[in-house]
């Protein structure tokens, strides 16, 4: 780490991670975003330089205007990994992760944040939550693949294989608008079709996710509703950050499964007898059953929002169609009568 542990004047410090292969954009607008808004709350700064050259970079000018603390790590590893590196150097008692591609909306966004710790029976807070569950969201766009297929013209490639394909072949602002446009397509076709089909469907969904298939890792995530905290913005105490985190986290999938997986954050947090919070721009913390009320994550203008990110920005430019196949993903199809069991 750079700077000495002695110079932190308080126990709140904001992590900021800079992934240098992003690129000075998504880096740039954090900065600017961290200057415009006052936090409203004391408390120290320290950016998580992930995968920098040696040397002083252009970066390295932005960031030092704002992080006075730095720590520097490989490009090895995802968010959460970098994270944990970070918390495990840290002496303070509260820590605020955000990542790369963050942007505060809000005065007095961290202030509204750290009031949510004011319950002690509070053990995280974020700016965003969902209700998703990548196995329900994934059955539900692959059977209007599936459908597609047995309805009309068959196409060899396959799903998984096309949507590679967009993701890696195009850039990455075209690549999500197209992936967009087809979940919120087969999403919508799944809910309107012949229903003599759906045993046939089944048994392919079953050799899907089961041992072998290709999608068998998404039987480690529970089905919707399936609350959980979104990891590119929350507040948390260190030391219970610390002793959440799971053994390792070598692969993307065991990055979701932390993330929403039932064995995750937000349940391990759960189970500590905590409760897990969204707080909005309005400076509210939403319990887990008054997040689809909230106006923050794919609701609606999400005016609410803290910090944004590149998803809730991915989700403002999408059509009015794509926009309700995903508030469907995430909400439920009736968001205001979903309610995750248990909370």
């Amino acid at each position: 780490m750079s700077g000495q542990a002695l110079t932190f004047t308080s126990d709140l410090a904001v992590v900021y991670l800079a992934r240098h292969a992003e690129g000075k954009g998504p880096v740039s607008k954090f900065i600017e975003s961290f200057e415009r808004y006052p936090p409203g709350i004391a408390h120290d700064c320290v950016v998580i330089k992930k995968g920098f050259p040696p040397g002083k970079s252009a970066l390295d000018k932005v960031l030092k205007r704002a992080f006075p603390h730095s720590i520097s790590i490989s490009d090895d590893g995802f968010d959460i990994n970098a994270y944990a590196k970070a918390a495990a150097q840290l002496p303070h008692r509260h820590v605020v992760f955000l990542n790369t591609f963050s942007e505060i909306t809000s005065d007095n966004w961290l202030r509204k944040l750290h009031s949510a710790f004011a319950d002690p029976a509070v053990g995280i807070a974020g700016a965003t939550g969902s209700y998703e569950s990548p196995l329900s969201s994934m059955k539900n766009v692959q059977k209007g693949w599936w459908l597609f297929q047995n309805e009309r013209i068959p196409i060899p490639d396959g799903f998984q294989r096309l949507f590679r394909a967009i993701r890696t072949g195009l850039p990455k602002q075209l690549a999500t608008k197209v992936v967009a446009t087809a979940i919120s397509h087969f999403a919508a076709r799944s809910s309107r079709h012949d229903c003599t089909l759906d045993d046939k469907f089944e048994t392919y969904w079953a050799n899907e996710i089961g041992p072998g298939g290709a999608l068998a890792r998404l039987n480690d995530m529970p089905a919707f509703p399936n609350p959980h905290v979104r990891t590119n913005a929350f507040m948390i105490e260190r030391q219970v950050f610390l002793d959440t985190l799971p053994e390792s986290i070598e692969t993307k999938n065991d990055s979701y499964l932390f993330e929403s997986g039932s064995d995750g954050l937000t349940r391990r947090i759960l189970r500590r007898g905590l409760r897990v919070v969204v707080v909005g721009a309005d400076g509210r913390a939403y319990a887990m059953d008054e997040w689809a009320e909230s106006g923050t994550f794919r609701l609606g203008d999400q005016r609410n929002l803290l910090v944004k990110d590149n998803q809730t920005r991915a989700f403002q430019n999408m059509n009015a169609a794509e926009q309700r196949a995903f508030t469907t993903m995430t909400w439920g199809d009736d968001q205001s009568s979903r309610r995750p069991a248990g909370s």
